[in-house]
């Protein structure tokens, strides 16, 4: 009986890792490498070291993927899973943070954001440097949330990357449906799981003040409720870029949701970045599955996995080889900040 199929690289030779949080998104990130995976990794974990990797190749850079274990979400378990990814891969330089997130709409304010179920949203903002991390359990004084920071900006070789790929989509459109497409005809499998595109009327958005009438999904709930919005030309996925808000809970408050937005102007919610923004040099990119309401649902979650995954493979495009060879390693990072 032969053992299992080890790498051909050694783990020095990784440069790039890839954090879910999710089953559901390890296998879109699985469904976007190039050809099939590498195998075991030729260095054996240490025992301390729980993550599973998958390794494999997207582009030109060969690829750490790790998913956190099932039902330990949130930032202390990315931080905690990127930590030994960093000791047994001590080359990684870039990371991306890739899966499902909220979408934060907003069409009442001049900057109207028309984000919808099935777009993605890649953390970018000058202010903020992409991720807001929120102590969801504090309230303050004025009964608002407690902003625990801005996070560290990712370094100049992803920012770089993001301004090309923003160029790029002003000239043609992206390529995320092909990417999806094209996992599809490789995995058909996963068409049974979910992953291709749910039929648009599935997708509604409801005032903030309607509260979800009752069941698992909104057949029950009232249309004259939903906010109206144009028709779309086509139902391809648009790409955001702007602040994404991270904590420790699953919002289904739409009252919180929109606190959230007007406070910081984040255009969507996650759960995994604010553990790892200050220790791994990382772009966010969120597929969005609900709107952070009463009506949230699992329906959209496999298909937004996948065009999380489409995007960063897209988005791995714009990286250059020789920008990333001269960033710090992300374990350098790490122990300067361990370090103080």
């Amino acid at each position: 009986m032969s053992g299992p199929r080890i790498s051909p690289y050694a783990n020095e030779d990784y440069t790039m890792g890839w954090i879910c949080a999710l089953p559901i998104e390890l296998a879109a990130a699985r469904g976007m490498l190039d050809g099939e995976d590498h195998g075991e990794p030729q260095t054996s974990t240490a025992a301390a070291d729980q993550n599973r990797y998958t390794l494999g190749t997207v582009g030109h850079f060969r690829v750490v993927i790790a998913c956190l274990p099932k039902n330990q979400l949130g930032s202390s378990s990315a931080a905690a899973s990127v930590k030994d990814m960093l000791f047994t891969f001590p080359n990684i330089r870039i990371g991306l943070c890739v899966g499902i997130g909220a979408g934060i709409p907003d069409y009442d304010s001049q900057d109207e954001q028309d984000i919808r179920l099935g777009d993605v949203v890649i953390s970018s903002d000058s202010k903020t440097g992409g991720v807001v991390a929120y102590a969801f359990g504090k309230k303050l004084a004025d009964g608002s949330f407690e902003t625990r920071s801005a996070l560290t900006p990712p370094p100049r070789s992803l920012s770089t990357a993001l301004g090309a790929m923003q160029a790029q989509h002003m000239m043609a459109e992206n390529k995320i449906a092909f990417y999806v497409d094209q996992m599809l005809e490789k995995h058909p499998f996963m068409r049974k799981k979910g992953y291709s595109r749910p039929d648009q009327s599935l997708d509604r958005l409801f005032k903030s003040e309607y509260i979800h009438a009752a069941g698992k999904n909104c057949s029950k709930c009232d249309d004259s409720e939903t906010v109206e919005r144009e028709d779309r030309f086509d139902d391809g996925p648009v790409i955001h870029y702007g602040t994404i808000a991270s904590g420790d809970i699953v919002v289904k408050n739409s009252a919180l949701r929109d606190e959230i937005r007007e406070k910081h102007g984040a255009i969507c919610l996650e759960m995994e970045a604010a553990g790892l923004m200050n220790n791994f040099p990382c772009v966010v990119i969120r597929g969005i599955s609900d709107y952070a309401d009463s009506h949230k649902n699992d329906r959209w979650q496999p298909y937004a996995a996948a065009v999380a995954a489409a995007c960063a493979k897209e988005y791995l495009e714009h990286v250059q080889v020789k920008d990333v060879s001269g960033e710090t390693t992300a374990k350098a990072i790490l122990e300067k900040v361990q370090d103080g």
